[in-house]
């Protein structure tokens, strides 16, 4: 497979399709009971597998009735930060300092403003 950055989006599309075409036949289904049981139209999944695109919640219910779900993990990663990285976060952080209070046992002191 070539690096999918230098592939245009039909390519893209066009590799998706085959993909879900595989995993259908891997199944032993057809495109008729994918569409049925994903409540989406056979022409809808048709063009899902000629590479022609469709709606994100129609590839959601596809995959979900071709138990490939985990092919879209990527996109619900929450990002880790490496120990590396947090490290250099902490040493750059900068501790806010507070001004020191007045003591207000001080005998010197009163509340009068000075002006």
């Amino acid at each position: 497979m070539e690096d999918i950055k230098w592939m245009s989006d039909a390519q893209i599309l066009q590799g998706m399709g085959d993909k879900l075409r595989e995993w259908r036949l891997d199944s032993n289904l057809s495109q008729s009971d994918v569409a049925m049981k994903a409540e989406i139209s056979l022409i809808t999944y048709m063009n899902m597998e000629h590479g022609k695109g469709c709606r994100l919640s129609h590839l959601i219910r596809a995959l979900r009735v071709l138990d490939k779900l985990d092919a879209l993990e990527w996109f619900l990663e929450e990002r880790q930060i490496s120990p590396i990285a947090y490290q250099k976060f902490e040493q750059g952080l900068k501790v806010r300092r507070r001004a020191s209070k007045k003591r207000t046992d001080d005998p010197d002191h009163d509340n009068t403003p000075v002006w």
